[in-house]
């Protein structure tokens, strides 16, 4: 696949894994336990697209259990400036953590108070994308979307998102937690699955990446430490 066809990820070491980057259009499951930087990859491949020095590529992030406020405040501690981002028409902030938990919205970009469903936050990110021409897109984490959802319902519930996002040709990362009931449903309907993870070896811990799978390219199956600095994730390969 031509690199014109890739997303670079923001992540070198993790774009050259992937042989140029995520396949155009496609949506990528990243799973792992809190504290694995599945937010922090995910700013990652929001702001690879915005600076692409070629063609920048706007950007959508969908908030469901950390209040937009405070991801701003994150990102600026790794030099991303989100706020400038969503001043100049890059980056839209879907807030569908505010509405949820029965709280007013402040951004123009939100779910309303009592009506958070999967219609709903779907219908923003469409909203969202005629309104900049995103063609990236992070809901962080999926499961929220899907929690009250179980069996076939479930399921009907990930193919229908997945099938939208194709439409609107968006790629796409899904954040989850590892143990996320049904969570398996997700790691099928996605083209992508990238794992984050911890790994105790005696008195110390480290995060490790694996990209389990990746449809329509080769890529490394090697388990990659990784760290988090001041620069956001670094893959020690």
């Amino acid at each position: 696949m031509p690199c014109d066809d890739r997303c670079n990820t923001g992540i070198p070491e993790l774009d050259k894994m992937l042989l140029g980057g995520i396949p155009r259009g496609r949506t990528v499951l990243v799973e792992g336990p809190p504290g694995t930087g599945k937010t922090t990859l995910a700013a990652h491949f929001l702001v690879a697209g915005i600076l692409h020095n070629k063609n920048p590529e706007p950007g959508i992030f969908v908030c469901l259990d950390e209040n937009p406020l405070d991801l701003i405040d994150e990102a600026s501690a790794f030099g991303w400036n989100l706020q400038k981002y969503m001043d100049l028409n890059q980056l839209i902030i879907v807030d569908a953590f505010s509405g949820r938990l029965g709280i007013r919205p402040t951004l123009p970009f939100a779910v309303p108070v009592g009506k958070f469903d999967i219609k709903t936050v779907m219908d923003r990110i469409e909203e969202a994308q005629r309104s900049i021409h995103a063609t990236r897109l992070v809901i962080d984490p999926i499961s929220a979307l899907l929690d009250e959802l179980e069996g076939k319902e479930r399921r009907e519930a990930v193919l229908t998102v997945a099938a939208l996002l194709s439409r609107l040709s968006l790629t796409t990362l899904l954040n989850s937690e590892m143990d996320a009931a049904g969570v398996g449903v997700e790691r099928y309907a996605a083209h992508g699955f990238i794992r984050l993870a911890y790994n105790e070896l005696g008195e110390k811990v480290r995060r490790q990446l694996r990209i389990v799978k990746m449809r329509e390219t080769m890529h490394s199956m090697d388990i990659i430490p990784y760290v988090i600095t001041g620069k956001g994730i670094e893959l020690k390969v």
